[in-house]
């Protein structure tokens, strides 16, 4: 059992297998720490950040019952973002967080689905990022991706309700579909 896992992601908008990775994450950690990027290392367009926080912070609530550990929302990405104008890399938010907790880095893991764990070696130090912390690989089982759901909302179609996150009105999709974001 790791003591922390990081499941960060832009959460653009939250769904219903973002909030089946923290239930599933909280099963591997003593803590789970939901980071939503600030600014995002390829340029993604996201909602804004407070509005992206606020989902985070009701899901959360919703599925706390289902977890096995402790989960929170962590700001630790705006922290990081004030000092300089280029993105958080999950490298570097790793390090800060090992050395703001004190934790040894290997009981540090990142939460990633596997399409994004194949990818890991071509991140920004990727290679340091999988020689000095752990990495928690969380099947999808929903069914469902961000994309999916900014796309639907931009033709002006209904989401399935079970793509969308507890904690979620349905009312708050709608900044997608009025942005065409």
């Amino acid at each position: 059992m790791y003591e922390l896992a990081i499941y960060g992601g832009a959460f653009n908008p939250p769904h219903a297998g973002h909030a089946r990775v923290m239930i599933e994450a909280s099963r591997h950690a003593r803590s789970v720490w939901v980071v939503p990027s600030f600014r995002h290392p390829h340029g993604k367009r996201m909602a804004e950040y407070e509005r992206r926080l606020g989902w985070l912070q009701s899901i959360v609530e919703r599925v706390r019952p289902a977890c096995s550990s402790t989960i929170s929302v962590c700001r630790i990405e705006q922290q990081l973002a004030r000092d300089n104008e280029t993105p958080v890399y999950s490298y570097e938010l790793l390090c800060a967080l090992a050395e703001m907790t004190g934790l040894p880095t290997r009981q540090i893991a990142l939460v990633v689905g596997h399409d994004v764990a194949a990818q890991l070696p071509d991140f920004h130090l990727g290679a340091q990022l999988l020689e000095r912390f752990s990495v928690l690989c969380v099947e999808e089982q929903a069914g469902v991706r961000s994309t999916l759901l900014r796309e639907r909302l931009a033709l002006g179609e209904t989401l399935p309700t079970h793509w969308m996150a507890p904690g979620m009105d349905p009312v708050d999709y709608g900044v997608y579909a009025a942005h065409r974001n």
